[in-house]
């Protein structure tokens, strides 16, 4: 009987690990395209994400790929959180539940023309094997 119980709970802990759902979800598409004049500037392009949860969640980012012309300035942002460049990774503020956070980058060129990518991959710190990514196409013409 009480093989039969420590299968019980193995069996029920063991669903709950492969059915547990990420806490959040991208809001709209998870890859901006975007392209500027060579005498313009990126001020803002950011990708949203909800908190489908009912508590606080606590997101966590890694930049998976990092590739900008020599020359660009560039930075981000991620749910109030602001960074000069774009460090290897990062934490947001607490998201509240139904409530919306983002990630988002700057990007000033200084007239040389080019194209650039930013991926990053987001995850709750509770349960990063959940993760998603997302992605930022520069083009300056």
């Amino acid at each position: 009987m009480k093989l039969l119980n420590l299968l019980f709970v193995f069996s029920l802990c063991s669903a709950f690990y492969l059915d547990n759902p990420k806490s959040f979800k991208i809001i709209g598409k998870k890859r901006q395209n975007i392209s500027i004049d060579v005498t313009d500037k990126l001020e803002l392009a950011e990708i949203k994400f909800k908190n489908t949860t009912n508590h606080e969640i606590s997101l966590c980012w890694n930049t998976k790929q990092l590739d900008f012309p020599d020359g660009w300035d560039f930075s981000m942002c991620a749910f109030g959180k602001c960074q000069v460049g774009i460090p290897k990774k990062g934490s947001l503020k607490r998201i509240a539940p139904g409530k919306n956070g983002f990630i988002a980058i700057h990007v000033f060129p200084k007239k040389i023309k080019g194209e650039g990518v930013v991926e990053f991959e987001l995850f709750d710190s509770k349960n990063p094997q959940k993760s998603e990514s997302v992605i930022f196409n520069v083009r300056v013409n």
